[in-house]
């Protein structure tokens, strides 16, 4: 048994390194990067050539585990599931391929929830499976809301620049390809890709709002409606923008007091989530058998699992009391 587990321990390490390194060792120049170079601001990158599922790393190279990848894609496609972790590696801009993601996903979560078993019974098997399931959508969506936070930061300065161009006299094109010049990333390589598929002859409402939806950028929706707007019925988009750019900057100031505001609030719900966990293991290390019950005697299982459920609960409800909508 103990040879079993340690056999599935060291696939599930293997299949994990092999990701890794799959997505680091095997990155290859880009077909859009080669498409777009006459088209570019300056210089397009291999981290600006983006496009969902095409020249993206390759996790799974043999044959027979692309059969079955194409399967899994086939079937997660149907729900709904391939196209929510295609919105999620965009959002984090990550250059991986959705079905081969989903893939190495689901045989970790397997494999996991098969050393759990071995190794505790079906209690663990839970538990691990849950636990292994839970913890890349966290991470990824994590990843997501960094970068959409980081965009939104970017946006007055880039409406600033924008108005700016205009005033000089500059196209709106220009004005962008301004932005994706003198701006870092995370805006200044969505711009860049922006303004390189217009120069390809996409309408260029179209293409910001393809990097609306990527970055899940309420504010952005608003500069995008604003440009929409002006090359319908005209008018002066510069003092729009100047507008739309102070709304912005008094949106992130009402934030920032709301987070000061609610800050005695939020530490009091993180230790209140983290204090019966942090007891419970110090008891436990201490003295075993006093907390053991819980484990092995049917009413105490029935009184942990009902207080972990009651814990959830709290700590869903005390975030919600101290998180505001600006």
């Amino acid at each position: 048994m103990t040879v079993l587990i340690a056999l599935l321990v060291a696939l599930a390490a293997g299949l994990v390194a092999w990701a890794v390194s799959g997505l680091v060792l095997h990155r290859r120049r880009r077909g859009l990067e080669v498409a777009l170079a006459p088209y570019s601001v300056g210089r397009l990158t291999e981290s600006d050539a983006r496009a969902p599922g095409a020249g993206s790393p390759e996790l799974v190279e043999l044959p027979f585990l692309q059969r079955a990848v194409a399967g899994l894609a086939d079937l997660a496609a149907r729900r709904g599931v391939l196209q929510a972790v295609e919105v999620r590696l965009e959002q984090a801009d990550l250059p991986l391929r959705a079905a081969e993601v989903l893939f190495v996903y689901v045989v970790a979560v397997v494999l996991v929830a098969l050393i759990g078993a071995l190794a505790g019974g079906a209690l663990w098997c839970l538990v691990a499976g849950g636990g292994s399931a839970l913890v890349p959508w966290v991470v990824l969506k994590a990843l997501g809301d960094r970068r959409t936070r980081a965009f939104t930061e970017q946006l007055p300065d880039m409406l600033q620049v924008l108005s700016t161009s205009l005033r000089s006299g500059f196209s709106v094109l220009q004005g962008l390809d301004a932005v994706s010049r003198q701006l870092s990333d995370p805006i200044g390589k969505e711009m860049r890709a922006a303004v390189a598929e217009a120069r390809l002859g996409r309408p260029l409402v179209a293409a910001l709002s393809d990097v609306a939806r990527r970055v899940r950028s309420e504010d952005f929706n608003w500069v995008v409606s604003a440009i929409g707007i002006q090359r319908e019925i005209g008018g002066n988009l510069a003092e729009l923008l100047d507008i739309v750019a102070g709304t912005m900057l008094a949106r992130a100031r009402l934030r920032q007091e709301a987070k000061t505001l609610t800050a005695e609030g939020r530490i009091g719900a993180l230790i209140i989530s983290v204090m019966p966990v942090a007891i419970g293991m110090f008891v436990y290390a201490v003295n075993p058998a006093y907390i053991a019950p819980l484990f092995h005697n049917g009413a105490g299982e029935l009184i942990f699992y009902s207080s972990v459920v009651l814990a959830v609960i709290g700590i869903v409800w005390i975030r919600r009391i101290v998180h505001f909508e600006v």
